[in-house]
């Protein structure tokens, strides 16, 4: 019995080169526009961050970054 890697490997070996490189061009540009809408978020995150440090961060962690109480 083939595994499920086995299968796709040779399904994926039988698609001409040029329909190959066509469906990398459209998952290559899933990742971007993920990859971008996620810095985009991450930029928001950081957005109103205040100057300076806290002391206690590592003893207080969760609560900076999530807001969880102790």
């Amino acid at each position: 019995m083939s595994t499920i890697r086995e299968v796709v490997k040779e399904m994926v070996d039988t698609i001409p080169d040029e329909k190959l490189n066509e469906v990398f061009e459209v998952l290559e540009g899933f990742v971007e526009q993920d990859i971008d809408e996620a810095r985009s978020i991450w930029r928001e995150f950081g957005k109103d961050a205040g100057e300076g440090k806290w002391d206690d961060v590592s003893e207080r962690h969760d609560f900076y970054l999530y807001g969880i109480k102790e």
